[in-house]
């Protein structure tokens, strides 16, 4: 496993963070705009519809679901941009990711139960 210094986070970057059919039917954008929730995958950024869920006036979390199961979206520094990644997946398994320089990291994963 490696091992990330920076971060201590581990696995490698981007490595299926999504899978195949999260953003299915959806057109990404060059980069992010203002007043949404935007995520960085391939091919581009996508705009999650999101809510505020803390009540500063700004949009901070959204979710996605598609046949694997599914996703919340949490902006925590204001910015517009995702910055975490919680997925649900259907077989009882969870997943934790974080985007910095870039890039998705997987911080954490297992079993739900």
């Amino acid at each position: 496993m490696n091992m990330d210094p920076e971060f201590g986070l581990f696995g490698s970057p981007d490595s299926d963070a999504f899978g195949s059919g999260l953003f299915d039917g959806a057109v990404p954008a060059a980069e992010p705009a203002p007043g949404g929730l935007w995520v960085h995958a391939d091919g581009g950024w996508y705009d999650v519809h999101a809510l505020d869920t803390d009540g500063d006036g700004m949009v901070d979390t959204g979710t996605l679901t598609d046949a694997d199961g599914t996703a919340v979206f949490t902006d925590l520094d204001a910015d517009g941009v995702a910055d975490v990644y919680h997925r649900v997946r259907e077989n009882g398994t969870f997943e934790t990711w974080r985007f910095a320089a870039g890039r998705w990291r997987l911080m954490d994963s297992g079993d739900i139960a």
